[in-house]
This record gives C-alpha cells, structure tokens and sequence, in this order.
C-alpha cells in the first residue's frame, strides 16, 4: 500500500506502467482504469457490465472469481508487446472520450436529479457550482487530468 498519492504521483506511477488490472467485482465507472488508460497502460478489467459497457474493446475482461484466467490475461499481455501496445493505444483513445468537464458535468447532472425533487432551496446547488467546479478543475483541484 502507497497511501495517499498526489496527482503528480500517481501520474508518475501510471507513466511507468505498462498494464494496469482492476480485477473489480463492483465498480460504477473506473476512475483509476480511465488515469491508466490516459497514461497509456493496456487494461486487464473485471467482465462486469459497468466496466464492459466503458470500455467494450479496449480492453481485455476476466472473470473477476477466476485467479487463473487473470494470471493468464496478465501473462498473455506480458507476453506479447504489440498485442499490449494495440491494447494501449485503444485504451487511451477510449479514455479520451471522457474529459473531465465531461465527466463533472454528469455527475453534477445526476446528483441534481437524486437531490432536487422536494428539497428544499437552501439545499439546493448553488447557481455557479459548474462554474466553481472548472476553476477547481483549472487550478490543479482533485479531478484535474493526468
């Protein structure tokens, strides 16, 4: 365990990978799987349909019970530079269809939806969050891309 990373950091370590795995059993989205795939690491993820349905065939999916088939996957990564290579550039390419903003906005949109019917106003998101929230994105904030 590394603890808690900065962004530059963990950028680092994303750069020097050339696989990443994320064996997930649960996993809504993949915000670690999206800063691999932008820092270029070809991905081994769990066949969930969440992770399936991001990144269909950009990356390979094993069933995230199964120890062997992901001893395999790695090893049949580790084993064949251009099948990784391919791997990694189709991973970045789908990463890239993900901004941030885009991302943010999204989820500002559904927390919107969950939080506003019948609460009340001072509840409510105040009128320049989107606008708050790309000044944070722009100044180096937590979600700034790798």
């Amino acid at each position: 365990y590394l603890g808690r990373m900065s962004r530059r950091a963990l950028s680092a370590w994303y750069s020097r990978a050339s696989i990443y795995v994320l064996p997930a059993k649960y996993e809504p989205f993949g915000l670690t799987a999206l800063e691999a795939g932008l820092a270029g690491c070809a991905l081994v993820l769990g066949d969930i349909p969440s992770l399936r349905e991001i990144w269909g065939n950009a990356a390979l999916f094993v069933d995230p019970n199964d120890p062997e088939e992901l001893r395999e996957t790695i090893k049949y990564f580790t084993s064949d530079r251009g099948l990784r290579g391919e791997f990694s550039r189709r991973a970045r390419e789908r990463a890239l269809d993900y901004p941030i903003e885009k991302t943010a906005a999204a989820y500002l949109a559904l927390y919107r939806a969950m939080l506003a019917p019948g609460l009340p106003e001072e509840f409510s998101f105040p009128a320049n969050a989107e606008q708050a929230g790309r000044d944070d994105l722009n100044a180096g904030g937590a979600g700034r891309t790798l």
